[in-house]
């Protein structure tokens, strides 16, 4: 069974998604045999490489709300994820993340995707770091196993963008607008960070 996942880093539902997606995998009995392939989606393309800010500002001027609405709103995504067995910072920072999902790719041929991919949420989510900072990624790449020598290369380069930009046109051509976005054995489609049970169902739906 191969599972194509399109995600952003500073998602926050495809972290939860993606842990509701794996439970459902081991209480199915389908985890050692699924393929999960994580592909690139930028929430925010146009956001500037090099420039960080907290992310409640950035989300109170995109939904016209106040500093102290958008907090309530991080905080309650914090809540949300906390019933599935994540602990989110609060301090959360508006990073281009483009670098990072360059850098996942690499992981991807290594065989490390998914260890990368875990390593990249815990590190925004939990310990709330700046994921467009190189000192920080290069950290991330090595708790995935990828040899500095071959991240550093990346992110002193440009390899890889051409597989990002792929990600995301291939997403246009499914309709994809928003993540997460599940898509199983290239036919059926699961949006958002949907509950363990439809999950469960979607995976046997599609073993059957």
């Amino acid at each position: 069974m191969r599972i194509d996942i399109w995600s952003d880093y500073v998602c926050p539902f495809c972290y939860i998604g993606s842990t509701r997606l794996m439970k459902a995998l081991e209480e199915t009995g389908l985890k050692e045999s699924a393929e999960i392939t994580y592909r690139s989606f930028q929430l925010d393309p146009d956001a500037k490489k090099g420039e960080s800010g907290p992310y409640y500002r950035s989300l109170a001027e995109k939904y016209g709300i106040s500093d102290d609405e958008a907090k309530d709103k991080i905080r309650q995504v914090a809540m949300m994820a906390s019933r599935d067995g994540l602990h989110f910072t609060e301090e959360l920072f508006h990073v281009s993340t483009f670098d990072a999902h360059r850098l996942g790719h690499l992981a991807k041929e290594k065989g490390s995707g998914a260890r990368f991919t875990e390593a990249m949420y815990r590190s925004y989510f939990v310990d709330g770091l700046d994921i467009s900072s190189k000192e920080v990624l290069l950290r991330i790449a090595e708790e995935a196993g990828i040899p500095y020598d071959e991240a550093n290369a990346v992110l002193e380069g440009s390899d890889y963008s051409s597989e990002v930009k792929k990600d995301q046109k291939d997403a246009g051509d499914y309709g994809i607008t928003g993540v997460p976005f599940f898509v199983i054995d290239g036919k059926y489609a699961i949006s958002g960070a949907q509950s363990p049970e439809s999950f469960r169902k979607a995976l046997e739906g599609a073993r059957d």
